[in-house]
């Protein structure tokens, strides 16, 4: 099952690249919780914590609206039985200042029946990897 869940957080990142929003809420639970607490760009858009679709497509807009161009490069997925982790390196231009930026984060993907029921954001590889018990 876990390759499974690799498979659909591939599937995410791939709809996401597309801006295929339908493709990538598809994916999600109805009730998905997105965490990005621990995220210090997360709080200047109001959307630490997310619940449900409604939410997450409100995010998605923003997040759009924000960027005149936003990539996400998933450079790494780490098979961790109902969890998945996602290496990204994100890189994208600021619709009103022009700024170029590139930041790495990782995720934590929780995925039961086949529908990812929350993802949580951290800053690094190795906090993403111990919140699910992992280590190098």
């Amino acid at each position: 099952m876990s390759q499974e869940n690799v498979q659909i957080v591939r599937r995410v990142y791939d709809a996401v690249s597309r801006r295929d929003t339908a493709t990538v809420l598809a994916a999600y639970d109805p009730e998905i919780e997105w965490d990005s607490t621990r995220l210090p760009e997360a709080h200047l858009m109001g959307h630490a914590f997310l619940r449900g679709h409604e939410e997450l497509r409100t995010l998605f807009r923003d997040w759009y609206e924000a960027w005149e161009s936003a990539e996400d490069k998933c450079e790494e997925l780490i098979d961790a039985g109902e969890h998945v982790v996602s290496v990204v390196t994100r890189r994208g231009r600021g619709r009103a200042s022009g700024t170029e930026t590139a930041t790495r984060r990782a995720g934590v993907w929780t995925i039961r029946d086949g529908k990812i029921v929350r993802a949580v954001w951290f800053t690094s590889r190795e906090d993403a990897l111990e919140a699910v018990g992992l280590r190098e």
